[in-house]
């Protein structure tokens, strides 16, 4: 969506990229029940409350740092290494997955003998309950193909917890299942075959997972945005794999090249109820064009093809895993949903005012829709908005699709790119206490 030319690409990745200010908040008020989490973490001495620290496997210090925002805001992790600089990392850290207190994430060093190659090493960072905690987990790590083959199970009440990896071998619909255990320390293996119907093995033959989800109960999905998602139960002693497709594209992406399905769709889950989310762009012609039928007289500027709009409209698609089909959720196009708030107009003003008074967000393009994961809002979607007229300004909004209104929306910070920000339930569990007031008593 957003153009990236090689200055720009340098700039976000490299391991000097510096974290965006933060939104101040209220230090007495409770931490936000979840927040969009960036996927790239920093290089940056910043400490506070949530800070835990570990040692690497070469004996270096390693301190991880959570900077949480209330929603629209972005928050971020930042790692700190004492005695390493910028040019000892290839690039910024990775949230690798996230679920309830736990985040795990990457950092890959590239110092003395790791100077070619690279050491990446993972983390798991535990905020609660009492003193937030750091450990480094054990190799060999298994190798996976994007960081979306890892997920994160927590068991018994989130005292311990699984991470189950699927790696993709030669065979089709065969995978080989890495499971590491918090109760015995140590990584697992078992194949793992699909079960799947012979349309879908016919018109799949493998999946390139985009993200995780969790559905409950030890089930864990791995979402390929193009293609579908693969179900496997990790708990059970011979784990088959399911997979359930995705609905079509919209008939606007249907054709053309596919680069990266995340500006366009999205899948999450939330109390065992599957959420699907698209939006798709489209040229629509002028609402107040008549046929010619209709005209008794043709003026010159009549006679003149009549330039398309681009517009876009958001759908949204609802399953159980026990299901056997998708339900629809909400439609809504972008010159249907509303901005009835002034002081949302303010923000936004590219909006023009020329039907009687109604603004809608017509004169903006969305896109990498997020849905919420509060239980009663459904329809409720997370979007990256900007200007058609070309302005380098963009805004996070939350838009009901079913009452088609705009509900929230904020200036986005980081200007020149956008990585999908996940919503992540690790606010709820952090101690967002200024430093200073922390409270250093051990915890249970």
């Amino acid at each position: 969506m957003l153009d990236l030319d090689t200055e720009w690409i340098r700039k976000i990745f490299a391991a000097s990229s510096q974290p965006p200010p933060l939104p101040p908040r209220d230090a007495a008020a409770p931490p936000p029940a979840w927040f969009l989490l960036e996927p790239l973490g920093y290089i940056a001495d910043h400490e506070n409350a949530t800070s835990a620290e570990a040692s690497s496997s070469t004996g270096h210090t390693v301190r991880v740092t959570v900077c949480a925002a209330d929603p629209l805001g972005l928050s971020h992790v930042c790692v700190h290494c004492p005695g390493l600089t910028d040019a000892d990392f290839s690039d910024r850290p990775t949230v690798v997955c996230s679920e309830k207190d736990l985040l795990v994430l990457s950092v890959v060093f590239i110092f003395g003998a790791y100077a070619k190659e690279g050491l990446k090493e993972y983390f798991v960072y535990r905020a609660g309950p009492g003193r937030p905690s750091l450990h480094l987990l054990p190799g060999p790590f298994p190798r996976v193909l994007t960081k979306a083959d890892v997920a994160l199970v927590p068991r018994d009440d989130g005292a311990h917890f699984l991470l189950p990896v699927l790696c993709f071998t030669l065979g089709r619909w065969v995978y080989d299942l890495h499971v590491f255990s918090s109760t015995t320390w140590a990584w697992s293996v078992k194949e793992v075959e699909g079960d799947v119907s012979p349309g879908a093995r016919a018109e799949v033959s493998h999946i390139i997972a985009s993200k995780v989800i969790l559905l409950g109960e030890g089930t864990v999905g791995w979402v390929d945005l193009w293609r579908g998602i693969v179900v496997c139960n990790v708990l059970e002693e011979m784990p088959v794999l399911r997979f359930i497709p995705l609905p079509p594209l919209m008939p606007g992406h249907r054709e053309g090249p596919k680069s990266s399905p995340w500006p366009i769709r999205n899948v999450s889950c939330s109390d065992g109820l599957i959420k699907y989310v698209e939006i798709e762009k489209h040229q629509r012609h002028d609402p107040d064009e008549r046929p010619f039928d209709d005209i008794d007289t043709l003026y010159e500027a009549d006679c003149l093809k009549k330039p398309k709009v681009m517009g876009w409209k958001a759908m949204t698609w609802y399953r159980r895993f026990s299901c056997d089909h998708w339900s629809k959720g909400s439609v809504a196009y972008d010159k249907e949903i509303s901005v009835d708030q002034p002081m949302h107009s303010v923000l936004l003003p590219e909006l023009t005012d020329d039907t009687a008074g109604e603004l809608t967000l017509k004169d903006m393009l969305a896109s990498y829709p997020v849905s919420s994961l509060a239980d009663h809002c459904d329809d409720v979607v997370y979007m990256l908005c900007e200007s058609k007229s070309g302005s380098k300004k963009s805004w996070l909004i939350t838009v009901d699709l079913k009452k088609k209104i705009l509900v929230e929306l904020a200036p986005f910070p980081l200007e020149g790119y956008y990585s999908p920000a996940h919503p992540s339930e690790l606010s709820n569990y952090l101690n967002v206490a200024p430093a200073e007031e922390e409270d250093t008593s051990e915890g249970p």
